[in-house]
């Protein structure tokens, strides 16, 4: 997002911050279907229908109208369906801002995708053995060719799910992101039980995820590529339970803004204020009936039924809505240094 882009989510920002209620960041899950099998995830189990191209184009036009100025792309893989070049290529005709999370394995094969995205986030857990650990036998090959196809050519993040497989393996996460020219990021095992299940087993002890946060701290400041603020990972390595993904209290400082300044599309058009709400939020209104809008604002009538959780997109959404200014900076820094890592690698492979 460019700096006038920058200016006008942090105008609507401070009106949300002192009462409005504007949906400027929405994520949308647009297919339950994935090629892969991750061992932290059971969406694709939930196997319901995909709406239809003309379906979400006219939910993204109504997210357009009602505010929305980034749209964060997920599933499911997003790339399984056959129409997503044409739906991220819309979502930016109508001025949003348009992020793809992926496993990267439909990557090499569809190459325009990255002309059609403002970034792309990668699922990366690390090296070969904990990264197919994680998820499956092959798919560390698939996501390697995927930072090959993507690098250099999109502002381009990883995401990393820390479990007892890679919670080790910082140092070797960071030298694949100097190879490839992207930024980290970094989340628990945070899914509930409709999208995760048991995970249990994979699940670090609460000393293993304070210190690997309390690490992270210390290698953003050496220089490392980590776009997490600061704020965010302090506080996380101080979260008591990590088998808690959720808890009633604010912990990170803000309360959370959750229907408020952003929510959540599910596949079937259902509007949550949050992914960690699919399934588990009664009485969530459809955006295909009454339109995305009226479902939105029916978020706002609702109490949430927690004020902080442990998947870090959602803190720092928090902290970044209610203007905190030290975490503006921290992401602005990132932000810029992702731009720079681009065009290095773009310089790189000329």
């Amino acid at each position: 997002m460019n700096l006038a882009g920058q200016a006008k989510m942090g105008i609507g920002a401070l009106k949300c911050r002192f009462g409005a209620r504007t949906p400027l960041n929405v994520m949308v899950s647009v297919t339950d279907r994935c090629p892969s099998r991750c061992s932290y995830c059971q969406i694709p189990s939930r196997c319901r229908p995909d709406l239809s191209t003309e379906q979400w184009k006219d939910i993204f036009r109504q997210m357009a109208e009602a505010g929305t100025m980034r749209i964060g792309v997920w599933g499911g893989e997003p790339l399984a369906r056959k129409d997503i070049v044409e739906l991220c290529a819309y979502a930016r005709e109508l001025g949003m801002y348009v992020s793809l999370d992926s496993n990267g394995y439909f990557i090499p094969s569809q190459p325009e995708i990255l002309n059609n995205i403002d970034h792309l986030v990668l699922s990366y857990d690390g090296p070969k053995e904990a990264h197919d650990a994680n998820r499956e036998e092959g798919s560390w090959d698939k996501v390697t060719a995927a930072f090959e196809a993507a690098s250099g050519k999109v502002r381009l993040w990883s995401i990393s799910v820390l479990t007892k497989n890679n919670i080790h393996l910082l140092d070797e996460i960071m030298i694949t992101a100097e190879k490839y020219g992207f930024m980290t990021t970094f989340q628990t095992l945070h899914h509930n039980d409709t999208l995760g299940g048991n995970t249990s087993a994979m699940m670090p002890t609460a000393e293993e995820y304070s210190n690997a946060f309390k690490k992270l701290i210390a290698m953003k400041k050496a220089g490392a590529p980590i776009l997490l603020s600061n704020n965010y990972l302090n506080a996380a390595s101080k979260w008591q339970d990590y088998s808690k993904t959720r808890i009633q209290e604010r912990f990170y400082g803000p309360s959370c803004m959750a229907g408020r300044a952003y929510c959540n599309i599910d596949v079937d058009g259902t509007v949550y204020p949050c992914s960690l709400l699919i399934g588990e939020y009664e009485g969530a209104k459809n955006a295909l009936n009454g339109g995305f809008k009226e479902a939105f604002h029916y978020l706002s009538e609702r109490d949430l039924p927690c004020n902080a959780c442990t998947a870090s997109c959602y803190p720092e959404y928090n902290y970044l809505y209610s203007l905190n200014v030290p975490v503006a900076l921290d992401w602005a820094k990132g932000v810029k240094r992702t731009d720079n890592l681009l065009l290095k690698m773009k310089k790189k492979g000329e």
